[in-house]
């Protein structure tokens, strides 16, 4: 990469301040020479997501919103996993299964785990439920165990996302039946992002399960009328690539065929979304679905790498008329960025850092470290000051003397031609 090009001056500002949420870099790649051109989808919506960069590597209609279907349930899962870490319920707990969550009390055309009454279930197999067979009997289980109804525990679902800073998406029930439901593939991918790093071993205990056996002799097996069922993970991928470990997929007629599914090789996750997939019939709505993520996993791990680079040292900056007259700034110690195969010595880092403030002021960003190809941003780091109180009146005094003299200093050597 090219040497960091360092910009100062001097920044006037009030008291400010931002609020932190999940946020997807999104570079022009049609503007980067030498990008590999992505694949054609059938998908109404899709995006392809570098979750160490937290980069788009490509979107279709990112903001088209969708009935997510089943993808409803890993933000179920997610929101349960949130109650246990809490401290509200353990994964262990077990619960009778209400007599709303029975297996013959579910829509029609839904998908099953086979609830019924006299089982007793945990909370670890209710959310395996939700993940491998899709479980909308699961999914009004969780509801019920977690907040006391399905319409308390949407509450919580979109609660979650208000935390994440999420807009789009909305939930009426958990087990994304209802076609009222609704996401983009821009929301759902910052959401898993945020999901995976809350509960990275969900991915391991949930998503990336092939089979689950229910009821079993430890549930009540033959108790309902139902015996032991074995059912398969509806996410063909995780045959086809041993890299995908997760997530889900999902179907309504509203939606079409969705699925969201991540990866990890060499230590590098991608998440791929497609949303909105016709086809005539299960069969080929499965196979497309599957084969238009695989396509799109396959373009970000040959056409993209990811790098990590140092953050040079931010300077110190001089608080005018503050209590301490020179602070030093913060900035993160490194920056992760995507690039294109092959481009990674054309890269170009810029610091651009104000050396001086006028107190009181808050936490506010002074500068920023950027990494661009060809003019792209690729990555940013802020470079940020803790809030600085009004000093004394003495050092104000003294500061206000110290501003005068450089300004007359600068104004001779304009006048002089330096």
């Amino acid at each position: 990469m090219k040497r960091f090009v360092i910009v100062a001056g001097f920044l006037v500002c009030g008291v400010m301040g931002w609020a932190l949420a999940p946020q997807l870099r999104e570079p022009d790649w049609d503007a980067v020479t030498g990008v590999e051109r992505p694949p054609a989808l059938t998908a109404r919506a899709a995006i392809l997501v570098d979750v160490e960069s937290a980069t788009i590597l490509y979107a279709k209609q990112p903001d088209l919103v969708i009935p997510p279907a089943s993808l409803t349930k890993v933000v179920a899962i997610d929101t349960a996993l949130a109650a246990v870490a809490r401290g509200e319920l353990s994964l262990s707990a077990r619960v009778v299964p209400p007599q709303a969550s029975w297996w013959t009390n579910q829509p029609p055309r839904s998908s099953l785990m086979f609830l019924g009454p006299g089982q007793s279930v945990s909370l670890h197999d209710l959310l395996v439920g939700l993940a491998v067979p899709s479980g909308n009997d699961a999914a009004v289980a969780v509801a019920q165990m977690v907040a006391g109804s399905v319409d308390g525990f949407a509450d919580l679902m979109n609660a979650r996302m208000r935390e994440l800073g999420l807009i789009d998406p909305f939930f009426v029930e958990p087990s994304g039946y209802s076609d009222r439901n609704a996401i983009t593939a821009r929301s759902f991918a910052r959401f898993l992002l945020a999901h995976v790093e809350r509960f990275p071993d969900a991915l391991r205990d949930y998503y990336s399960l092939r089979e689950f056996t229910y009821p079993t002799a430890d549930h009540g097996a033959v108790s309902g009328g139902v015996a032991a069922i074995t059912q398969f993970n509806r996410n063909s991928l995780l045959w086809m690539d041993p890299s995908v470990d997760g997530f889900k997929t999902g179907y309504i007629d509203a939606s079409g065929y969705n699925l969201a599914a991540t990866a990890s090789r060499g230590g590098r996750r991608l998440i791929a979304i497609v949303l909105g997939v016709d086809a005539p019939d299960v069969i080929t709505g499965t196979r497309i679905r599957a084969e238009e993520a695989a396509l799109l996993l396959e373009y970000g791990y040959r056409a993209f790498e990811s790098l990590r680079f140092g953050v040079p040292a931010p300077s110190a900056v001089r608080v005018y008329g503050g209590a301490t007259p020179l602070v030093e700034p913060s900035v993160a110690p490194t920056i992760g960025i995507s690039v294109p195969v092959g481009r990674r010595t054309d890269l170009d880092g810029v610091t651009r850092q104000y050396t001086a403030v006028d107190a009181p002021v808050g936490s506010v960003e002074v500068g920023s470290v950027s990494i661009a190809l060809d003019g792209v941003l690729l990555g940013r780091a802020s470079i940020v000051i803790p809030e600085q109180p009004r000093g004394p009146w003495w050092r104000r005094a003294i500061d206000t003397i110290i501003r005068l003299f450089d300004r007359l200093v600068r104004r001779v050597e304009i006048m002089n031609g330096r």
